[in-house]
């Protein structure tokens, strides 16, 4: 006597296949390229923790959300030398809860780079906030 499995246990191996299809997926184990941010370092990175605007200006700490989306928000803490009257006899502001915004995609040298970035935060001066707060070109391999 042979036995013929019954459709309740035929409706449970499709099931299980499903779930498992779902969950290694077709692309599983395949990477799929993260988009990296440059800074004046010259140390690309997906979600850097850091990021140097210039010699006197620096994020750090940075926790990011949606990163790989169009645009990003890295929050932490922004470190401002006012460098007055010279930098190394500078004050050092630091601003926790600084968020940079990163924005667009290009590509360079056959790796993705968020394309622009600008920093917000309430407590920059005005002055500060016209320097920073415009969307800036973001660096990328070949500038340097």
């Amino acid at each position: 006597m042979s036995h013929q499995p019954t459709s309740r246990h035929s409706v449970l191996v499709l099931v299980l296949a499903a779930v498992l299809l779902s969950a290694t997926g077709p692309l599983a184990g395949a990477s799929t390229p993260s988009i990296r941010l440059d800074d004046l370092s010259q140390h690309p990175s997906a979600k850097p923790t850091r990021f140097e605007v210039t010699n006197d200006v620096a994020l750090s700490g940075l926790r990011w959300s949606h990163w790989g989306a169009p645009s990003a928000t890295g929050t932490g803490a922004l470190r401002i030398n006012t460098c007055r009257p010279i930098c190394a006899q500078g004050r050092v502001r630091v601003l926790q809860g600084a968020q940079l915004q990163v924005r667009g995609v290009r590509i360079d040298q056959g790796s993705r780079y968020y394309r622009q970035y600008r920093i917000v935060d309430p407590a920059l001066s005005p002055a500060e906030r016209a320097m920073y707060s415009r969307w800036t070109n973001a660096y990328v391999p070949s500038n340097f």
